[in-house]
């Protein structure tokens, strides 16, 4: 597992240990905001008590979803606000239960026990953490609905290119290709079973049946419908997009087709097929690990290159 520390980063070197305290004191629920672009703060306030058929979920782990979080942060997404981040979270109930939900980077949340996904015991929190991405890139799969014997291409191999990889070769899927510019993310894809991994630019193929959008950016969205046959099919998974997705030419000369995919259907339905498919690889995408007082220094740090696949705040309590 790897954490960034403030100190392992130039002009990370303040102090938090005061807001640690403060954070830790949980006055009794303590959640991330955006008050406006690249303006950050924690709002900390009275947490009711649960409900009939509800629960009170402590925060164990919240990931960050970079692409789409970032764009959010530094305003290329348009948004209101005060807007709350996150919605990837993994807790755990009083009597020790963990879930999986999207009330995003918060301490605790009541919540309906029955918008709860349970995590069963034999599953690391990192796999646990896949399931929200995982539903909506496999949603995503469905729209395509892939036949047998079609070639699929994925642009960029991070959290949504990956999982959606991850999918698409435990359901039986071979040869799909992936386009992705960072080494150690190619070499990532390599390990979730992509057949061929290619730094943009290196494909000439232009016979692909399906294409994946997970790049978030303007030249992978061109290079992926550029990769594909007559008569195409695309899926956009990526939002938070870091520019406009606009169509090339190949796009009218080759007849192609192109759908967008957001959230998902069933969780429920995807978390007893990830259960059981509960690949140890998965923790992979989540390794990078700060605590929940350092996330908005984090957040903002992720605005320069590489960025982390994932990043995982971790909460005490």
């Amino acid at each position: 597992m790897n954490r960034w520390r403030l100190g392992s980063f130039s002009g990370w070197a303040h102090s938090v240990d005061s807001f640690s305290g403060k954070l830790m004191a949980m006055n009794p629920v303590t959640r991330l905001i955006m008050e406006r672009p690249c303006t950050l703060s924690w709002q900390t306030g009275p947490l009711r008590a649960p409900g009939p058929g509800e629960v009170l979920v402590r925060t164990l782990l919240s990931a960050v979803s970079v692409a789409s979080e970032l764009s959010l942060v530094v305003g290329n997404t348009p948004t209101g606000f005060p807007r709350q981040l996150g919605y990837q979270t993994l807790g755990r109930t009083v009597d020790g239960r963990r879930f999986v939900h999207t009330a995003g980077h918060v301490s605790a949340a009541v919540l309906g026990e029955r918008d709860l996904i349970p995590v069963p015991d034999h599953v690391p929190d990192g796999v646990a953490l896949a399931v929200v991405l995982g539903e909506e890139t496999h949603k995503g799969i469905r729209k395509l609905a892939p036949q047998p014997g079609e070639r699929m291409l994925i642009a960029g191999a991070g959290l949504l290119g990956l999982l959606t990889l991850f999918n698409l070769t435990r359901r039986g899927v071979q040869g799909v290709t992936a386009i992705e510019p960072q080494p150690e993310r190619r070499a990532l894809a390599e390990l979730f079973g992509a057949q061929t991994v290619a730094a943009p630019g290196e494909l000439t193929d232009e016979s692909f049946d399906l294409g994946f959008e997970c790049s978030a950016a303007p030249a992978g969205f061109t290079e992926l419908l550029g990769r594909l046959r007559h008569g195409g099919r695309a899926c956009v998974l990526s939002d938070g997009n870091w520019g406009t997705l606009s169509l090339p030419p190949a796009f009218h000369t080759r007849e192609l087709s192109v759908v967008a995919s957001s959230d998902g259907e069933n969780y429920q339905s995807y978390a007893r097929w990830l259960w059981t498919h509960a690949d140890p690889l998965l923790g992979r995408l989540f390794e990078v690990r700060v605590s929940a007082e350092q996330l908005p220094d984090a957040l903002t740090k992720l605005q320069t290159w590489p960025r982390p696949v994932s990043l995982v705040a971790e909460w005490q309590h």
